[in-house]
């Protein structure tokens, strides 16, 4: 073949590919996944130099800068937690991850005196006056030092849809715990929106009996509270990445799970109303699980919100309390139910005596 005509196939080659589409815009990821209003992120993806608009949780968000690989946003005033969305030649690119819009206070209010409800331990039915008024909880009390906290998973590997799930009172009968509650949200069967992912749930368990994490990879990619134990010791973190960054480095845990919110922080209630659903905000039976050093607390809040169950936990003497699932999904067994059963859990907290 003559120097011509291959210097003509080089020349017709490159003119092909300049001209090829370059592909469907997309979002890879961006960071950081959590701030306040004012800071930018960076949205990184392939193809998102027609990008002509941007909003973060469906508040629209100013564009800073656009090219092929990168967008950059500015968080704007009145943003709130919810998916990075661009708009690139009339396509709706969303992201898989959700923005956490940071509160510039983490907590509402100083560390408060002693208890204003004196509680007992065991089981009770109380009824809590607070600031936000008054609304009775169910409530499990035990030493830490006297009992073993396991967390339980009906599946054993990672489940998309379709996951198996038990009443409380089998996770009891399974594990010989004499108390126990509900854990996690999950995609209940009756959500017409959890076609396709019925029983699963997003948040990282540490199976007590598998000694191994479920759902590994949300502890660094979403924004979530966490508890763990290391037999009596339980830890609370803000936000579960920084367990993540140094679990290699740390004891070996016993039980843990991730939820979000954080209620209650060194006894303050933690600002979270910017991160919260508006279900959440909503009075409902609200979950939640607490430590003063020396008790575990297990709490079914009624007729409340995410953040006035944390007002609650804060008046029984809660120093740091994580919330969990309630409304249909609430149940709490210890010898019998006190409440529920509600619906079959993916996913459960179970007491034993040591």
């Amino acid at each position: 073949m003559s120097v011509r005509r291959i210097a003509y196939l080089l020349s017709a080659l490159f003119v092909a590919s300049a001209c090829a589409p370059a592909g469907p815009a997309s979002i890879s990821s961006f960071s950081p996944t959590t701030g306040p209003v004012g800071i930018t992120i960076t949205v990184v993806g392939t193809n998102l130099s027609e990008v002509s608009a941007a909003a973060i949780g469906g508040v629209s968000a100013q564009l800073v800068d656009v090219t092929a690989s990168r967008v950059i946003v500015k968080v704007p005033d009145g943003a709130v937690t919810g998916q990075v969305t661009l708009t690139s030649a009339g396509t709706t690119l969303t992201s898989r991850l959700r923005f956490v819009v940071a509160a510039g206070n983490a907590y509402t209010e100083p560390t408060p005196g002693p208890p204003a409800v004196p509680t007992n331990t065991g089981y009770s039915v109380l009824s809590v006056p607070t600031a936000q008024g008054t609304f009775v909880v169910h409530l499990i009390k035990e030493r830490l030092s006297e009992v073993n906290v396991k967390t339980v998973a009906a599946n054993t590997v990672v489940c998309r849809s379709d996951c198996p799930a038990k009443p409380l009172a089998q996770y009891a009968a399974e594990n010989n715990a004499y108390a126990g509650m509900n854990g996690t949200y999950l995609c209940p069967p009756d959500y017409a929106e959890c076609a396709g992912k019925v029983n699963s749930y997003e948040y990282a368990v540490y199976d007590s009996n598998l000694r191994t994490w479920l759902n590994l990879p949300s502890l660094a990619t979403t924004q979530t509270g966490l508890v763990t134990f290391t037999a009596g010791t339980p830890t609370f973190y803000r936000r579960s990445n920084v367990y993540s960054r140094e679990r290699l480095s740390l004891a070996p845990i016993t039980a843990g799970l991730s939820m979000y919110p954080l209620l209650l922080q060194d006894g303050r209630v933690v600002n979270s109303e910017s991160e919260q659903s508006d279900a959440q905000k909503l009075r409902s039976m609200k979950g939640s699980i607490g430590a003063d050093g020396t008790f575990l607390y297990l709490a079914l809040v009624g007729n409340a919100s995410v953040t006035e169950s944390a007002h609650v936990l804060q008046a029984l003497g809660v120093r740091d309390a994580l919330n969990l699932d309630g409304g249909g999904t609430s149940a709490m067994w210890i010898g019998s139910y006190k409440v529920g059963p509600g619906r079959l859990l993916p996913n459960a907290i179970l007491l034993t005596r040591l």
